[in-house]
């Protein structure tokens, strides 16, 4: 009994067409499922150990939607602090978004129309 072995490639020229159109597909549905966003703000704390964003999103119903992140110096991975799905206090093109870290750099806090709506303490 003679036994035949195939050598088998790593990559295979054959199937790089439907390899290109799955990556299409994949970037076609991260595009439909994705909504529209902005970065609205990025700030600094004072001692310089982290950095705070805020998003603005924009889903169906076009009403902004927000998200801040942060980041610790150093580090590449930006966590998610807190979720707002919609502010219907205000209208949306009269709403102002920031910001603000404490001068010692334990508290940050989003202000809309310059009123903190929300605040986190970091602990050490």
């Amino acid at each position: 009994m003679k036994r035949t072995y195939r050598k088998k490639s790593l990559f295979n020229p054959g199937k790089l067409g439907q390899l290109a159109f799955t990556l299409f597909i994949v970037f076609i549905a991260y595009k439909i499922l994705t909504p529209p966003s902005q970065e609205t703000a990025r700030l600094r704390s004072p001692d310089g150990t982290k950095t705070a964003r805020l998003r603005t999103f924009y889903y169906y119903d076009n009403q902004p939607s927000y998200k801040i992140y942060y980041r610790e110096s150093g580090k590449t991975v930006w966590l998610n602090l807190y979720y707002l799905p919609a502010y219907t206090n205000t209208p949306p093109d009269q709403t102002e978004t920031s910001l603000a870290w404490s001068g010692d750099s334990s508290r940050i806090d989003f202000l809309i129309n310059s009123s903190s709506v929300w605040h986190h303490v970091f602990s050490e």
